[in-house]
């Protein structure tokens, strides 16, 4: 009787989501596996870690998405609401945590926090969280009838882009700005709310870009090829000798002498490696990705799930095209990870609750019985 339980919940469950979404994820997660295989060992190796390093706690994190994604799917919109109310909550306590206490600074930027024996960055589960809450603002009633959605809304974007250009990490910020400016123009706000957001966005660029070192630096280096272009040069020399098929797994050069190749440049290593055909193949999962759920969102007809599932999926989409557009050279390097795929626990971890927000709020109802099973 319990198996036949159990056997219920899965079967309701897989007929409720979206496969398509779901079987897409996994596929991702197991190709960010391969690719760890022959990617990160002699990375590893340069970091004077053991060579298997980054596999291992790859794939450690592999198993924890899976189950993550899992486990949000089964959120009802409350569920979801209050699920990540307390995600969003936790994550500011982090980033003040890290300003103040056990920050780790890693490139002039305090982004990492070390609690408890574990490191982690608490903005990427900063952004996934506030997706949901901007969401949530915009689908309810005024607020204690003091503050209307508008203004409590861009109250708690500031708030959220103070602390992260705090840290600072103007490549969150960028993809966070995306995400609200989109929530605020799909929620039909007058465009009054949507231009003063896109010249705040314009002001803060302008004020990082004469304040900050490493914006102007890699903005001047994209505009006007000057200062250091190692890494871009580099990245480009992967992708050019990794040809159609690729050198094969392990045997690329360029990742020893490129900085951060398992993360923020793992495109160029896929390239050097598995070659061009490989790099397309991922391309198309994650065009499918998108499209899939751009699909399963037409028939949504409430608000809370057209916002939240829309910026997630901007999200997503804004992070592929900025992590492999400044691989290419197509726009000025950051530090942005590609779902899935790249090295680091927190940013799999966020993809991972970003896909299970989506398969939940998308999720159909649907019933079965015992005897439908046998």
């Amino acid at each position: 009787m319990q198996n036949d339980k159990v056997n219920i919940f899965l079967y309701n469950w897989w007929r409720s989501i979206d496969r398509n979404i779901f079987i897409t994820s996994i596929i991702l997660i197991i190709i960010g596996c391969l690719i760890s295989f022959g990617a990160t060992p002699s990375i590893a190796t340069k970091y004077n870690l053991e060579p298997y390093f980054f596999v291992k706690k790859h794939f450690i994190f592999a198993p924890i998405c899976c189950f993550l994604i899992f486990f949000i799917s089964q959120l009802s919109q409350l569920g979801v609401k209050r699920f990540f109310l307390i995600f969003f909550l936790t994550s500011i306590f982090f980033i003040f945590y890290s300003f103040f206490f056990l920050g780790i600074e890693t490139k002039g930027s305090l982004r990492w926090v070390s609690f408890l024996g574990y490191t982690f960055q608490p903005s990427e589960f900063l952004k996934v969280s506030f997706i949901i809450i901007s969401a949530w603002v915009f689908s309810s009633k005024n607020f204690f009838q003091i503050f209307n959605n508008q203004i409590f809304s861009f109250i708690l974007y500031l708030f959220i882009s103070i602390l992260i250009l705090k840290q600072p990490d103007f490549s969150m910020f960028f993809i966070i700005s995306t995400v609200y400016f989109s929530q605020l123009f799909i929620s039909g706000l007058k465009w009054r709310w949507v231009l003063a957001s896109i010249f705040f966005f314009i002001f803060v660029t302008f004020i990082s870009y004469s304040l900050m070192d490493n914006v102007k630096n890699r903005i001047d280096n994209y505009l006007y090829s000057t200062g250091d272009s190692y890494q871009i040069t580099k990245s480009l020399q992967a992708i050019k000798e990794g040809g159609l098929f690729g050198k094969g797994p392990g045997l690329g050069t360029v990742k020893d002498n490129l900085p951060d190749a398992h993360t923020d440049f793992i495109f160029s290593v896929i390239a050097e490696e598995f070659g061009l055909i490989s790099c397309l193949l991922i391309i198309v999962f994650f065009t499918w990705l998108i499209y899939k759920i751009y699909r399963r969102l037409q028939d949504q007809r409430n608000l809370f799930v057209i916002l939240a599932v829309s910026g997630l999926i901007i999200q997503i989409g804004v992070q592929i095209f900025v992590n492999i557009g400044s691989t290419i050279g197509l726009i000025p390097t950051t530090g942005t990870t590609l779902p899935f795929i790249s090295y680091g626990g927190s940013s799999m971890i966020s993809v991972a609750l970003n896909i299970g927000v989506i398969l939940a709020l998308t999720r159909v109802n649907y019933k079965s019985s015992i005897h439908t099973i046998k």
